[in-house]
């Protein structure tokens, strides 16, 4: 008669079915734990996935017009490619090293020009808007979360239609700035 321990033992096959059925469920149970359902995040290349960029250069330069340049130029590399500055140019107001975006207008000044280059509400620090009239400090940095939450500005009236100035501020900046 067979001992009473070993009655009561299932078959070994039965143990290693239930520890693999343990193991899956271990598995499927990490595995889907951290994901939240329903929403998908869409990974996109930062420059738009473009082949390549259109840049209108002006002013003070040997070609004016619209070069054409790679995801990632500068605008020294626009420079370049519109014959680079006359000998009027005054560079000196302008980001060299700033990366360009598609669409961007370029107006590189002659020495002596009294209006000031517009401000890019698109590509702008909280510094340069503060420097605006009728913009301070919270008002600068409400135009850049704006244009993180909302996306870029397509026309300086954004900044009424965003409830980010009224009417009567933005008159006072609205020959300062530009979207391009």
């Amino acid at each position: 008669m067979p001992e009473p321990s070993e009655r009561a033992r299932p078959p070994r096959w039965l143990l290693d079915a239930a520890l693999v059925a343990l193991a899956l469920i271990a598995l499927i149970v990490l595995t889907t734990r951290d994901r939240s359902p329903g929403i998908e995040v869409e990974h996109l290349d930062a420059l738009g996935g473009l082949d390549e960029l259109r840049v209108d250069i002006a002013g003070a330069v040997a070609r004016p017009g619209v070069v054409t340049v790679a995801p990632g130029a500068r605008v020294t590399d626009a420079l370049t490619l519109a014959g680079g500055p006359t000998s009027e140019a005054d560079t000196a107001p302008l980001n060299l090293s700033r990366r360009l975006v598609d669409e961007d207008h370029i107006v590189v000044p002659r020495v002596g020009d009294r209006r000031p280059a517009l401000l890019n509400l698109n590509t702008a620090t909280s510094a340069q808007l503060e420097a605006l009239p009728a913009i301070g400090k919270v008002t600068a940095d409400a135009i850049l979360a704006s244009r993180t939450r909302d996306g870029l500005f397509m026309s300086t009236d954004d900044l009424v239609a965003r409830g980010l100035l009224p009417v009567r501020s933005y008159e006072q900046v609205r020959d300062l700035v530009t979207t391009r």
